[in-house]
C-alpha cells in the first residue's frame, strides 16, 4: 500500500522529530485510507500531532515511552474522523532507518490497541533517520507489511529508494541523460494518462518508452477517421475502437504494465481509479473532466500535469487564439482555477443535458460551445514532449528543480514558449489552505 505525504506536512514532521539529536522524538501521523476503485488503496495524510514535552514518561537517545493517558488524548482526532494512526520517532545520529527490537515491542502494544479504537483502516509506525530517510510499516491482516512512502511538493520524494537496475540494456541511453536512480525511479511510478486523443496519445506513447512501472489509461471515445492524423499508434484498422485499446496496445508492446477505463471521469467518485497513481496526466479538452482532475488533485495528493494545445477557432473558422500550455498543479502549487483555466460558463453548459443544450442553443444561451478545434500532431508533440520533460524533472530532478516553472505557455506561431510561476491563492477554495486540503484536514 501506497502512503502519501505533501511536503508541506512532512517539513512539520521533519523539523519536529529531528530537532533534537541527544534523545528520540515522537509524532504521531493520522491518515484518510482512499479506496481505489480497481487498483490498490492509499493512505493519504491529513495531519501531524507532534508529542509534546510533557507527555513523554521516559526519553533517552535510543528509548522512549509516551504517557497512556496523553496518548490517547493525542489520538482523539483520529478516532473521531475514523483515521489511520502511524506513530513516528527518531534514531538521532543514523543514516539508515530501521526497526530496533523496543520499536518492535512498542508496536506489539499500540497497534492492537489502535485497531480497536478506530477498527477497519491500517495503523503502523515510522522511523526517521538522523539524516531524514525514512522507512515505514502498516498493520493489517495479522501481520506487517512496509508502505511505500511518497512526499509530494514541488518535486517527489520516495522511501524507501528506488534500486537500480543495472541488467537491462533497453534503457541504457537515457539512464546516461537520467542516471541510474533516475531511472530507476522512473520505473518504479505508476502514472495516469485521462483523455488518449491528440495530446494524450503523444504522452502515453513517450511515459512508455521511457519505461514508467505502470500506466492507468482514461477515455470514454472510439476512435473516429479524423482521428486518425493525430493520434500516436492508430491506424485506419483502429475506426471504431476505443481509444484506451489502441494507446494500451502502444504501451503493451514496449513490456508496460497497463490498466485501461472507457470512462469520461465527469465526476469525483470515478477519480477513484487513479488514487493508487503517483503522477496523472490530464489531456482533456472539456472543462469538466478538467475540474474533476483539479479538485482530485488535492485531495488524493497526487500532482496533475494540464496539458493542451489551445488553438481556437471562430464559428466561422477564423482563428482566435494559437498555442500550447502545460501546467503542473497540485500540493504546494496554485490550480487550475488559479491560472483562469476552468470557465465557469463552459462548465456550465457541458453540464447540460442534450434537450436542454439544444433549447439553449435555441434562445441564444449556449453560442460556439461545440465548435471543432484545430489540432495538429506536430504541436501535439511539441506540447506533449514538454509536458513530459516536465514531469521528468519533478520526479528525477535530472536538471535541477529549484526554479522549476509551474506553467509553460507555446506560442506557434511566434515560436515562443514563455516560463511562469505564481502564488497559490490565499482564498481559493481548492488550493489554499481554507481550501479542499485545509477542509479535509481541519479538526
Amino acid at each position: 500500500m501506497r502512503t502519501r505525504i505533501s511536503h508541506a506536512h512532512w517539513h512539520t514532521l521533519a523539523r519536529h522529530v529531528l530537532a533534537r539529536e541527544d534523545v528520540e522524538t515522537a509524532a504521531l501521523l493520522f491518515g484518510e485510507l482512499l479506496h481505489g476503485a480497481d487498483g490498490e488503496d492509499v493512505l493519504v495524510v491529513r495531519h501531524v500531532e507532534p508529542v509534546p514535552d510533557e507527555a513523554y514518561v521516559e526519553r533517552r537517545v535510543d528509548r522512549i515511552r509516551i504517557d497512556p493517558v496523553a496518548l490517547n488524548r493525542l489520538v482523539r482526532r483520529a478516532r473521531d474522523r475514523r483515521w489511520s494512526i502511524v506513530t513516528v520517532h527518531s534514531h538521532p545520529g543514523t543514516t539508515s532507518p530501521w526497526f530496533s527490537w523496543a520499536d518492535d515491542a512498542g508496536d506489539a502494544r499500540l497497534m492492537p490497541s489502535f485497531a480497536v479504537q478506530v477498527p477497519g483502516v491500517p495503523h503502523g509506525s515510522m522511523v526517521l533517520a538522523g539524516d531524514g530517510a525514512a522507512t515505514l510499516r502498516l498493520f493489517g491482516g495479522g501481520g506487517s507489511e512496509p508502505s511505500r512512502l511518497v512526499v509530494v511538493g514541488r518535486t517527489l520524494t520516495t522511501w524507501p529508494a528506488s534500486e537500480t537496475n543495472l541488467a537491462s540494456e533497453t534503457h541504457e541511453r537515457q539512464r546516461m541523460a537520467l542516471g541510474e536512480q533516475g531511472q530507476a525511479i522512473v520505473g518504479e511510478l505508476r502514472v495516469g494518462v485521462v483523455g488518449l486523443g491528440g495530446t494524450g496519445s503523444v504522452v502515453a506513447a513517450q511515459l512508455a518508452h521511457l519505461g514508467v512501472g505502470g500506466m492507468v489509461l482514461v477515455d470514454a471515445d472510439n476512435v473516429e477517421r479524423s482521428n486518425i492524423s493525430r493520434i500516436v499508434g492508430a491506424t485506419l484498422a483502429d475506426i471504431g475502437r476505443p481509444k484506451v485499446d489502441v494507446a494500451g496496445r502502444y504501451a503493451r508492446g514496449l513490456d508496460v504494465g497497463v490498466r485501461t477505463s472507457a470512462i469520461a471521469l465527469n465526476r469525483l467518485d470515478e477519480a477513484s481509479r487513479l488514487y493508487d497513481c503517483d503522477v496523472v496526466f490530464s489531456c482533456v479538452d472539456r472543462h469538466v473532466p478538467r475540474a474533476v482532475l483539479n479538485r482530485f488533485s488535492y485531495e488524493a495528493c497526487v500532482p496533475v500535469v494540464d496539458v493542451g494545445t489551445v488553438f481556437r477557432v471562430d464559428p466561422h473558422g477564423a482563428v482566435t487564439g494559437d498555442g500550447g500550455r502545460v501546467v503542473l498543479v497540485g500540493p504546494g502549487r496554485p490550480c487550475m482555477a488559479c491560472w483562469g483555466l476552468l470557465d465557469p460558463e463552459r462548465l456550465r453548459i457541458e453540464q447540460l443535458s442534450d434537450e436542454d443544450r439544444e433549447r439553449g442553443r435555441a434562445e441564444g444561451y449556449v453560442i460556439g460551445a461545440e465548435v471543432s478545434q484545430p489540432s495538429v500532431i506536430s504541436f501535439n508533440t511539441t506540447v506533449g514532449g514538454a509536458a513530459v520533460t516536465e514531469f521528468l524533472r519533478m520526479v528525477t530532478a535530472f536538471a535541477g528543480a529549484a526554479e522549476a516553472p509551474d506553467r509553460l505557455s507555446f506560442s506557434f506561431s511566434a515560436g515562443t514558449v514563455r516560463r511562469a510561476t505564481l502564488p497559490a491563492g490565499q482564498s481559493c477554495n481548492i488550493c489554499s489552505d481554507v481550501g479542499v486540503t485545509g477542509a479535509r484536514n481541519a479538526a
